[in-house]
């Protein structure tokens, strides 16, 4: 099968849950055989060593904002099918690209079905006028949870019929391991327990809650210790809020942490906490959950799919303080228990949440979408 997709981006050094999982999805589904016609900004980098990921470059040298790129891919796209005659035309999200895959189906009449791909809605007015549209004319969706899909459902008012669930995948070098005593001592860890977060430093991961809660703790636990791993627009504004809280050494914040020392730090820790007022998925949660941590999280989105309440970690009430408080001193006191459930989070995601997984179901709707289209089959 051969597959054109415009694109955004898939780099390496991201803090981009959606950009991790294109580069990723495509890096996998071009080893099944898939050939994959990327449509890129000059400077946008592809994945080295990949066979079948072809790139198509745009004459423009930076990326595209979605309302740009519904009018400067569409030429592009034809242009694209003229040289390869690709077999369906896929998007990577419902706004940025689905209005110019479709555009580009209708304007030039290419006989080809049309997959976008979906994490979830953020808020916002255009989601009916755009989001929905672009839903009701794809030939398929797939999306990563069964929250993102009940989100489509009852957010934009749609049946849900031809929107298809499948989970994220997490990387095999995500495993657990010894700690690297060079990061300690570069972070100026002391011998005490240490919980982390990872990820973007942005309003919906809920940090000026976590600082809350870890006031709390230290209180009780003054030998524990918080790593807030990542960068973001609120870094300023946390930093400030924890020396207000007077946490002194027992926050640090690292700044960005590039990917390939994401595993040294998630081996560093002894729980991950994740306090996340929404996701389509939790990339990283389920990267602290391969690598055998037990996760501190909130009830929101899609991250009670993930983490197992009591099983693989402790899922609380959102922005509830003295459930998270309790969470977090329950496990920071018992080893035992966080071994237990790290364990079972190990399993969980080797038996649910692997990148091959992923692929071989996308792959397998690739080829129903494409097999009813030849029959016939229409969007609504």
């Amino acid at each position: 099968m051969r597959v054109c997709s415009p694109h955004c981006g898939l780099e390496a050094e991201t803090t981009s849950g959606g950009e991790t999982y294109e580069r990723e999805l495509l890096t996998h589904l071009a080893r099944l055989g898939m050939v994959c016609d990327l449509i890129l900004a000059r400077h946008k980098r592809v994945p080295e060593g990949v066979p079948n990921l072809i790139a198509h470059r745009l004459p423009i040298a930076r990326g595209l904002r979605w309302p740009v790129a519904a009018l400067v891919f569409p030429p592009f796209i034809k242009r694209v099918f003229d040289q390869t005659r690709f077999d369906l035309l896929r998007a990577h999200s419902l706004r940025y690209v689905g209005p110019a895959v479709l555009w580009a189906r209708r304007r030039y009449r290419l006989d080809v079905p049309v997959v976008c791909h979906h994490h979830h809605l953020d808020p916002s007015r255009l989601n009916p006028i755009i989001d929905k549209r672009v839903l009701d004319a794809s030939d398929r969706v797939i999306t990563v949870s069964e929250f993102s899909k009940r989100q489509l459902v009852s957010s934009l008012g749609v049946d849900g019929d031809h929107v298809e669930v499948v989970a994220n995948g997490v990387d095999e070098r995500f495993s657990p391991g010894p700690k690297d005593e060079a990061l300690r001592s570069r972070l100026g860890l002391g011998s005490g327990p240490v919980a982390l977060f990872l990820g973007g430093l942005k309003p919906r991961k809920s940090l000026p809650f976590l600082l809350d809660v870890w006031r709390a703790v230290a209180t009780a636990r003054p030998e524990a210790t918080l790593i807030v791993a990542g960068t973001g627009p609120l870094e300023a504004e946390l930093r400030a809020q924890a020396e207000r809280l007077a946490l002194g050494r027992q926050v640090i914040f690292t700044g960005r942490v590039p990917e390939a020392d994401k595993v040294g730090y998630y081996r560093l820790a002894d729980l991950f906490v994740f306090p996340s007022s929404l996701e389509g998925f939790g990339l990283v949660v389920g990267e602290a959950m391969s690598c055998g941590l037990a996760v501190v999280t909130s009830d929101q989105g899609a991250l009670p799919e993930l983490v197992v309440d009591g099983r693989g970690g402790m899922v609380c009430p959102d922005r509830d303080l003295a459930a998270f408080t309790r969470a977090v001193l329950q496990l920071l006191d018992a080893p035992d228990l966080r071994a237990r459930l790290g364990g079972f989070n190990r399993d969980r995601v080797e038996q649910r949440f692997r990148w091959d997984r992923a692929a071989r179901r996308v792959l397998d709707i690739y080829d129903e979408v494409l097999a009813d289209w030849k029959r016939g089959v229409r969007p609504r």
